[in-house]
């Protein structure tokens, strides 16, 4: 990503990274010249040459900060979910089933967080909890029949190949 002001970073890519998961980055270190030793560069070329050199090394200077980033998951899942802070501390089962709907099945978080009704609810309440845990059992529950939907399709395909076999 790239540093837009003295408080903010646009990022550019992005990843998850959790548990034990390791990646290597790969940097490619060049060195660009000094703002004097540029200047003494470019002093004897035409205006043109000397204007591209100019927007060449600014096109450089863009890209020659390297920032990382770490934002921790959990309490932005908590706040998203609206759970206490460190509600899902001990939920290490849930944590990881909410982080896999989001991630590989795409659910938005909306059908997973807890809904406030025409009660008010404490933050830490147990029963904010057990919603999110709810919600989240009834979407594996969709998964699962979906799943079993698509393998009974899967099966009678195959059963329907195996019928024209026989017939020819």
């Amino acid at each position: 990503g790239k540093i837009s002001g003295p408080q903010s970073f646009d990022p550019t890519y992005g990843m998850i990274v959790r548990n034990k998961d390791e990646f290597e980055l790969p940097l490619d270190l060049e060195t660009i010249p000094t703002p004097k030793e540029f200047k003494d560069a470019i002093q004897s070329l035409s205006p043109e040459q000397r204007e591209f050199c100019q927007a060449f090394r600014s096109m450089q200077l863009e890209s020659t900060l390297f920032g990382v980033v770490v934002i921790q998951i959990k309490p932005q899942l908590e706040k998203l979910l609206k759970l206490a802070p460190d509600g899902l501390a001990k939920e290490i089962d849930l944590t990881e089933k909410l982080m896999e709907l989001f991630i590989k099945y795409q659910i938005p978080s909306d059908l997973l967080a807890f809904e406030e009704g025409p009660e008010e609810i404490s933050e830490r309440d147990p029963r904010r909890l057990e919603a999110v845990r709810h919600h989240v059992d009834q979407m594996y529950a969709m998964i699962g029949r979906e799943k079993d939907r698509e393998l009974a399709e899967k099966e009678q395909e195959a059963e329907y190949a195996l019928s024209l076999i026989h017939i020819s």
